[in-house]
């Protein structure tokens, strides 16, 4: 570093202290932390909500206080991963593998702390990377051309192999019914809408934020009607848990490493993000890991990791947004809005004429990490007394928050339909042992493969094979190779596996019992809907119909090979596909939960969007409460109604009064 970017970033340290600063940033964070923890609040509407509010405010107060929003809203995701194993945002998605399975046994504190821990040290990482090398990354980052982009991506997908190593031909078909869902909508090369069946809305698409809450809030709430325990988990204090993880992660300093520096680096290339930097992190971490089983069942490294590297990506994301004006990431590129409003070009001009401004911002990405040290572990005590709520109160309301969370980010009727029946769809496929996470996956990753693959098909016509581009280029042939090792590697442990099972175990012989399966029957209604998507690919032209085509056909062989393994299943495992239900109340429970949910939706537009919520909610309450076995008394019924309208008005006052979402309106309100 020369003397004159030294002496920039201390006169930017300076500038972050100042009163008014240090106000904004707190106040920053605070929306950042909690409009993160909020489903259907993205870091990209968090910060896009946050920038009108900067436009009369002098420019490094704007930049430091948006940077505020950007650490704040990466890093709030987290707590509703861990507490309701519901991610807050797509890059958090990876934190529920174990931050979930630590609140279940009793350890939502050590959990919560570890995120909060994990968040700040690969933000102040990422914020040092951004400081000392962001001229060199930045042109590193040049380097990628679409067909490195696309290797990445795929490199993405083999975390299958280690994420669910006994499931994983049920895991390859989540991850290629994710990258499907990703085709419908227009084609993000070509702008060709597909698999419309000519209804208008779907040439939208299915926006992935949307389907974050199918996956994970709605189905993960009817899922917790099966378990009849009165609260989510028990709650243990702990009053070390504050400081372990933080001694943790001194005790993991190349792990914590390893996995700031994939952070940076994913965060660096544009249009990778947070959530394909924690995936990779955590698979890499788990890969590399001498107990690589601890990762999944519940420890506080498969926390640090991911909420490090989600951090760290912060930083990296800037890196090519301050050296050359491109954004590294949605929500850097949102940021481009507030520079722009403050009469600032992001890139080398803004270094050049404004690099007081400049520095102060890169030295606000340090500082504000330390301030979510006393802002996190406030709202993390204030979020995890919802473990002492019992369920019948919280079931319902994160139900109703998701119709106003899918409703607010297009305020559209459609994506709150498309959140129902995919949280419900969801449910089936979770039933069937299809995991939502590997879904999810190919949800985050699809429109970048299909991006970048499209892209390099256009360059590749310039050439006389596209397999000189896609693979024999250097970055893109070494990508390749490492992609074919990480394969390989858990190929040769299951046949290693499969020789030394016994034959008597192992036996594999057609059975009619096998037909009786619950996850027989989705797999064939999945194989029949993958047929009707694949002749729909037939009717498509030119590249909009090479990645779909791909991955139907992919999912038919899928479900084709996981049928035949399900009717030659050994007879020990006949009973691993049935639906699991504690009860036939809770079946009732849950089959009524997703009716109400779909009259909810219809009730909108009548009775208006917060009278049918609280119509809902107030049945829901009813309904569990015979159950639970609560007297349908008249004190119950008082408090059930309060709690309604304390919820419904809460969700009102967020959204109407302070995002100024603007909802239908009916009959009552």
């Amino acid at each position: 570093m020369d003397l004159d970017i030294l002496g920039y970033f201390f006169n930017g340290l300076l500038a972050c202290f100042t009163p008014f600063n240090l106000l904004m940033m707190v106040v920053g964070l605070t929306v950042g932390i909690i409009g993160g923890m909020l489903p259907g609040i993205s870091v990209v509407t968090a910060i896009a909500l946050f920038v009108p509010f900067t436009f009369t405010m002098p420019a490094d107060t704007a930049l430091i206080s948006l940077g505020a929003v950007f650490a704040g809203s990466t890093y709030g995701g987290a707590n509703a991963s861990i507490l309701i194993n519901t991610p807050g945002q797509p890059g958090s998605f990876a934190t529920t593998f174990d931050g979930y399975k630590l609140t279940k046994k009793g350890q939502a504190e050590e959990a919560l702390y570890s995120a909060l821990w994990g968040s700040v040290y690969g933000g102040i990482f990422g914020g040092l990377v951004l400081l000392l090398f962001f001229k060199p990354l930045s042109e590193m980052a040049l380097k990628f051309g679409s067909e490195s982009f696309f290797w990445l991506s795929i490199f993405g997908l083999t975390t299958l192999s280690s994420l669910f190593p006994g499931n994983l031909f049920k895991g390859l078909l989540g991850a290629a019914l994710g990258l499907a869902l990703s085709t419908i909508g227009l084609d993000v090369n070509t702008g060709v809408p597909r698999f419309t069946f000519g209804y208008f809305p779907l040439v939208q698409g299915l926006d992935m934020v949307i389907l974050m809450i199918s996956l994970f809030s709605f189905c993960q709430m009817i899922i917790l009607l099966e378990d009849r325990e009165q609260f989510i988990a028990a709650f243990k204090h702990n009053p070390g848990a504050f400081w372990m993880p933080f001694r943790r992660m001194f005790q993991r300093t190349k792990m914590m490493l390893l996995s700031c520096t994939i952070g940076t680096l994913v965060g660096i290339l544009p249009g990778a993000g947070s959530n394909i930097a924690s995936i990779m992190a955590y698979n890499e971490a788990k890969r590399w890991d001498k107990h690589p089983e601890r990762f999944g069942s519940g420890d506080i490294d498969g926390v640090l990791v991911p909420e490090s590297s989600n951090n760290a990506s912060v930083g990296g994301a800037l890196v090519p947004l301050m050296s050359l004006g491109i954004p590294g990431s949605a929500g850097a590129a949102v940021l481009v809005a507030g520079l722009v409003a403050q009469g600032l070009q992001p890139g080398p001009q803004m270094m050049e004429q404004n690099a007081d401004i400049a520095f102060a911002f890169i030295a606000a990405m340090i500082v504000v990490n330390f301030g979510i040290i006393p802002i996190g572990y406030l709202l993390a005590r204030l979020s995890s007394k919802i473990l002492v709520v019992p369920k019948l109160y919280i079931i319902p309301s994160v139900l109703t928050l998701s119709f106003i969370g899918a409703y607010a980010l297009r305020n559209s009727g459609f994506d709150v339909l498309v959140m129902v029946l995919g949280g419900i769809a969801a449910y089936v496929l979770t039933k069937a042992k299809i995991p939502p996470a590997a879904i999810a996956l190919g949800l985050v990753l699809g429109s970048m493969i299909e991006e970048s693959l499209g892209t390099t098909l256009m360059r590749a016509n310039a050439l006389d094979s596209v397999w000189d581009l896609l693979i024999f280029t250097p970055l893109a042939f070494f990508l390749f190779m490492l992609n074919v090792a990480v394969l390989c590697i858990p190929l040769w442990r299951y046949i290693k596996a499969r020789r030394e099972c016994r034959i008597e175990t192992c036996a594999q012989k057609f059975s009619l019992n096998n037909l009786r399966r619950f996850d027989f029957w989705v797999l064939l209604v999945l194989t029949g809907v993958t047929l009707i998507f694949l002749n729909e690919c037939g009717k498509l032209t030119g590249d909009s119909r090479v990645f779909p085509q791909v991955v139907f056909s992919v999912m038919l062989l899928l479900c084709v090979v996981i049928l035949v393994q399900i009717l030659i299943a050994p007879a020990d495992e006949i009973t691993d596909g049935k639906i699991t239900l504690v009860n036939a109340t809770t079946t009732r429970e849950a089959l009524f939960y997703m009716a109400l949910c779909v009259a909810g939706y219809f009730l909108m537009s009548s009775l208006g969007f917060y009278a049918s919520m609280t119509v809902i909610m107030m049945i829901m309450l009813i309904y569990s409460a015979r159950g639970a076995k609560y007297a349908l008394s008249a004190k119950n019924l008082m408090k059930f109604l309060g709690v309604t309208v304390i919820v419904v008005f809460a969700q009102w006052a967020c959204f109407n009064g302070l995002l100024h979402v603007a909802t239908p309106q009916g009959l009552l309100f």
